[in-house]
């Protein structure tokens, strides 16, 4: 898939028949309510245009999967971003991402340079490895106001990008998480999708759960099957990977 752009896809005057069978395919699927997403879907001689914004993160991931899925990641170009614009002010995304960068000690963040506009954050410049680079792009998620995180990293010893290594990014971001108990959780992954099982005090540490897994780079989808019951952890069955 092509990484986010900052343009966005012009307006098509007609319904292609690559553009109806993405819509349909979208529209198919119960995960989100494409009908009501303010997004545009569009062809540029073959290659698929995603423009415009979702409310949650997932919904962004599991829309460009589903395009990827059925026109391959390379006929993709996504410019959608996460919540409406104005949010916060582009300078002050810089100076959150910077302090979040800065404050977790297993980053170099002297290398890294931090851009932002219309709360779309780049990412520029060399960190150590890939399970870094993972957790320096996800760290920005944690601030109101990002709409997009663009990751420019170059990774100086680069490990092989396999579901070993992104359970272990995973779980490294749950570490980071006051939200959440790691040590009640399982993180099973195959072929990018994501299972969480495991069980935690509330829903609130459910949802941050969820969504420390889906701000993870390399992630097609989650199953959540994480349980709800005060006191007491247990780890429970999966059903589907």
């Amino acid at each position: 898939m092509r990484k986010q752009t900052t343009r966005a896809p012009a307006q098509a005057t007609k319904a292609t028949p690559l553009i109806q069978q993405v819509t349909s395919a979208l529209a198919a699927d119960p995960r989100f309510d494409y009908a009501k997403l303010p997004i545009q879907v569009v062809d540029h001689d073959g290659l698929v245009g995603l423009a415009g914004w979702v409310p949650e993160l997932r919904d962004k991931r599991r829309i460009e999967q589903v395009v990827a899925d059925l026109v391959g990641p390379t006929n993709v170009e996504s410019c959608l971003v996460i919540g409406p614009p104005n949010q916060r002010p582009d300078v002050e995304l810089v100076r959150a991402v910077q302090d979040s960068l800065m404050e977790d000690r297993s980053i170099d963040s002297t290398s890294i340079q931090v851009a932002c506009t219309n709360g779309v954050v780049g990412l520029s410049g060399v960190i150590d490895t890939t399970l870094r680079r993972r957790l320096a792009a996800a760290l920005p998620w944690w601030i109101p106001g990002v709409r997009e995180v663009v990751d420019d990293l170059s990774v100086v010893y680069p490990e092989p990008e396999d579901d070993e290594l992104l359970v272990e990014a995973i779980q490294t971001v749950l570490e980071k998480d006051p939200l959440v108990d790691r040590t009640e959780i399982l993180v099973l992954s195959h072929s990018g999708v994501v299972a969480l099982l495991g069980t935690v005090g509330g829903a609130d540490a459910r949802a941050a759960t969820e969504n420390d897994a889906w701000i993870v780079e390399g992630v097609r989808d989650v199953v959540n099957q994480i349980e709800v019951a005060p006191g007491g952890a247990r780890l429970g069955r999966i059903d589907a990977i």
